[in-house]
């Protein structure tokens, strides 16, 4: 699972850095990064109107923001916060219905990022027809979307029986532990997927866990931690963009999480053509 296929550690390392200047995931993680701006809050709207049929809306949505304020940095998570009652506040069925067409359609703009990166990563040309693209960009946010609803009712029902339970804080300790695994559960399926399903390959292997996969995990820890400690010893970016300061760091956050997940799909085409 984690072979370097005949490489050293250091000419994997060198390898992958080649191969992200040349298929310029930077410039790419920034297209990602600002696709993934844009479907944010149509997300947001169907994964809370999905919610709503199960009757856990305010629940669902009251843990959902709960955990980006664990990961994102103060001022992102105030913005997405704040947006989000305004959305909420003047929202209607006609609004949850564009919401879900505005997040799939953004977000597949996004995985055609994902899909260019890794088809030069693994040194492959795009034959599939732009319906087959748009079939599996629409699919992969589809997963995530459903995946995100049922981590999240798992989450309110766990919660809920935690906190009918007579056990105290053991069960409570427990139950933290099971919904970081499925959190991490959850990440490595929607990497695993993508990494599948995005480059146009003949033939494909399912890895549950793949070195790419737990090396964009490690690097997205990085990022939400390094950026959490900056803004705590800095001054931010208000003093430079003022009321902008919330949207730079939010749309930073997502353009280095772009290059983490990209990285994380190099480092693996890499790995996987070893010493061609």
């Amino acid at each position: 699972m984690f072979s370097l296929n005949d490489l050293t550690l250091l000419e994997a390392i060198e390898r992958t850095w080649a191969e992200i200047r040349v298929g310029d995931v930077f410039g790419r993680a920034a297209q990602l990064a600002y696709f993934l701006f844009l479907a944010l809050f149509p997300f947001l709207i169907c994964v809370i109107a999905s919610l709503s049929v199960f009757g856990t809306a305010d629940r669902g949505r009251a843990l959902l923001f709960h955990l980006f304020s664990s990961f994102l940095p103060g001022p992102a998570f105030q913005l997405i916060s704040n947006t989000f009652e305004q959305i909420l506040q003047s929202g209607g069925p006609l609004k949850m219905s564009f919401g879900i067409i505005v997040a799939l359609w953004s977000a597949s703009l996004g995985m055609g990022a994902v899909m260019d990166t890794l088809n030069v990563a693994y040194q492959v040309k795009e034959t599939r027809s732009l319906l087959k693209q748009y079939a599996v960009a629409v699919g992969l946010t589809s997963v995530f979307t459903v995946l995100v609803v049922v981590l999240v009712l798992l989450a309110v029902l766990g919660n809920e029986f935690v906190g009918e339970s007579s056990a105290g804080n053991v069960t409570h300790a427990g139950w933290i532990a099971v919904q970081s695994v499925l959190v991490l559960a959850g990440l490595l399926f929607v990497l695993a997927a993508t990494y599948f399903l995005a480059p146009n390959l003949k033939t494909r292997q399912w890895r549950w866990i793949s070195p790419g996969a737990v090396a964009a995990i490690v690097l997205l820890a990085g990022v939400f931690a390094g950026f959490r400690i900056y803004l705590h010893y800095s001054g931010g970016y208000n003093s430079l963009y003022g009321s902008l300061g919330a949207v730079i760091v939010l749309l930073l956050c997502f353009y280095l999480s772009g290059i983490a997940v990209l990285s994380g799909g190099v480092l693996n085409a890499v790995l996987e053509r070893g010493r061609d």
